[in-house]
C-alpha cells in the first residue's frame, strides 16, 4: 500500500495553499522536477538511482515509479543498458516538437475559446500573475508552475482527455527547455506571450484565439531561441 503525504499547492488568488494528497512516488517526482527546473540536475546528467533514492529517503522501486512519470513528461529519458538521464534538447529537437505542438495545441485553443467562462479566465489570469512573479524574481519553479496551470487549464477546456494526454507528453520537455539556462528577459518575454494568448481567449472567438496563439508563439520562439517554425500548407490561416 502506498503511503500518502500532504503537499501544498500554490494558489495566487487567495494567498493560501490547497492541501493535496500525493503518493511518495508523486512527491519524489515533484522534488526531482523542481531540481531539474532549478538547474540542480543538469541536462544530460545521468541519474544514479541508489544515490537519488538515499537523498530522497525512499526505496528504489518508488524512485523508479517517479522516474517513469518524469519520463512520460519529457523531463528525463531512459537509455537501454545505460541508465536514466536528464533530458537534453537541441534546437532541432525543439523545432520538431514545436511543429507538432502548434498543430495540436491549436485544437485545444479553439475549443477552449468556445468553452471558456469567467471562472476559467480567473484561473488563467492568476497563472499569468504567477508567471510574472516568477519572471521578475527569476524563480524558475514559480514560473513553471504558473506556466503549467495556464496550459493545462486551456487543454482541459478542450474537453478532450486524449488531446490533453498527448500534449502533456509532447510539450513538457519543451517547457523545461525554456526554463534551463535562460535569462530574465526570456522569462518576461514568455509572460508577454501568455498575456497575448489570454487576450485571444478572452474574445471567445476560436479564430481570434487561434491567431493570437500561433502568432505570439512563433514570434516568441523565433526572437528568444532563434527557432524558426512554420505550419503545414493545409493549416487554416
Amino acid at each position: 500500500m502506498k503511503k500518502r503525504i500532504l503537499s501544498p499547492e500554490p494558489s495566487s488568488s487567495a494567498g493560501l495553499s490547497a492541501v493535496l494528497f500525493q503518493s511518495l512516488a508523486e512527491a519524489a517526482a515533484q522534488s526531482l522536477r523542481d531540481a531539474i527546473i532549478a538547474g540542480k540536475l543538469k541536462p544530460g546528467e545521468r541519474l544514479v538511482e541508489p544515490k537519488l533514492a538515499a537523498q530522497l529517503g525512499i526505496g528504489q522501486p518508488t524512485l523508479r515509479e517517479a522516474l517513469k512519470e518524469l519520463e512520460h513528461q519529457g523531463f528525463v529519458r531512459k537509455v537501454a543498458n545505460k541508465g536514466t538521464y536528464v533530458t537534453s534538447l537541441t534546437q532541432e529537437d525543439c523545432r520538431k516538437i514545436l511543429d507538432i505542438r502548434l498543430v495540436l495545441e491549436v485544437l485545444a485553443i479553439e475549443q477552449a475559446a468556445i468553452n471558456i467562462d469567467d471562472a476559467a479566465l480567473r484561473v488563467l489570469e492568476g497563472a499569468v500573475r504567477d508567471m510574472d512573479l516568477g519572471a521578475r524574481r527569476v524563480e524558475r519553479v514559480t514560473f513553471h508552475r504558473g506556466d503549467l496551470t495556464f496550459h493545462r487549464t486551456i487543454w482541459n477546456l478542450s474537453g478532450n482527455e486524449h488531446l490533453v494526454s498527448v500534449l502533456e507528453r509532447i510539450v513538457f520537455s519543451l517547457f523545461a527547455f525554456v526554463l534551463l539556462g535562460q535569462e530574465q528577459k526570456e522569462f518576461l518575454a514568455a509572460v508577454k506571450q501568455h498575456k497575448q494568448i489570454l487576450e485571444g481567449l478572452r474574445t471567445r472567438d476560436p479564430k481570434k484565439a487561434r491567431e493570437a496563439f500561433v502568432e505570439s508563439t512563433i514570434h516568441f520562439w523565433k526572437q528568444n531561441h532563434q527557432i524558426q517554425t512554420g505550419l503545414p500548407s493545409w493549416f487554416p490561416g
